[in-house]
């Protein structure tokens, strides 16, 4: 009896510090990740998804259960506002985002760290910005007109899903850390943290599709997590060989094959060994495939 409810306790143990868990393969509910912000034209703000702009819960090009982010051409934003006016000076904030993209064009945004009240000083202290195909981990130091400077850089393309974890420490003098698939990145300085002010009066993150609006831009959200260490993002940010979620999916995708619940491991997604593909996929040239 004892050992029955040490099991039943445990999850709610393992989750106690998760300050947000969206998972688009559990069916959440997109609201999950916060307020919705879509805004046509600078200024346009509209109330709700429509035709040309919207965040929905669907399913990726591959069929895969997804957060799908649309934006005509034209279309600005389309991004949920997560932990709305919750987050705090002298802490540290763990999050991991799992995504893939339909679209990559120059200047669009796939995450904030967004400042409110000190917008003046420190508009915008951290983003994740397309620079070319290269999404840039870029850093706004407080002052007047100071400007975005990167930090980091991958080249990514369409099609592939991707985790990103991120370590963000609020204190005057803070840090950040950035996992890029698993794996903990070096900065341009060949340093694994930068110090600085991220956090000026009230910084939030955001998640979606922001600027790059030349072209129309479709992205994909997974999986979002925000905790207090790291242990409890590891899922989201692909960090670990066991983060198979325990989600309840449909039994087949609408291309007739097994449903993934396990999101980044998914077919056609990168991979060492079969052991990191999900069902009885195996790992042939790098990327999950059917046996």
């Amino acid at each position: 009896m004892l050992l029955k409810t040490l099991l039943l306790i445990l999850p709610i143990l393992v989750s106690a510090n998760l300050l947000l868990d969206y998972n688009a393969a559990r069916g959440d509910a997109p609201d999950t990740l916060g307020l919705l912000n879509l805004e046509a034209a600078r200024d346009d703000k509209v109330a709700a998804n429509r035709a040309d702009l919207y965040i929905k819960l669907g399913t990726d090009p591959k069929g895969v259960t997804a957060l799908h982010v649309h934006r005509d051409k034209g279309d600005i934003r389309a991004e949920y506002h997560a932990l709305k006016d919750k987050t705090a000076a002298d802490k540290t904030y763990y999050i991991g985002y799992s995504f893939s993209l339909g679209t990559v064009t120059d200047n669009l945004v796939l995450f904030q760290w967004k400042e409110y009240k000190n917008t003046a000083l420190q508009n915008i202290p951290l983003d994740l910005e397309f620079n070319g195909d290269v999404l840039e981990f870029n850093y706004q130091a407080p002052g007047t007109n100071t400007k975005r400077v990167r930090q980091w850089g991958k080249q990514l393309t369409t099609g592939v899903n991707y985790h990103i974890g991120l370590v963000i420490n609020t204190a005057s003098t803070g840090y950040i850390e950035i996992y890029f698939d698993g794996v903990q990145q070096k900065f341009d300085n060949g340093q694994t943290k930068v110090t600085g002010q991220f956090f000026t009066g009230q910084a939030d993150p955001k998640f979606g599709a922001y600027r790059g609006e030349a072209v129309a831009v479709d992205t994909y959200i997974y999986q979002v997590q925000i905790g207090t260490t790291l242990e409890d993002v590891k899922s989201a940010a692909g960090i670990g060989g066991s983060t198979k979620t325990t989600t309840t999916t449909p039994s087949s995708t609408p291309t007739g094959q097994p449903a993934c619940t396990w999101i980044g491991h998914c077919l056609g997604d990168k991979c060492a060994t079969s052991d990191d593909c999900d069902q009885d996929w195996v790992c042939t040239g790098g990327v999950c495939a059917t046996a």
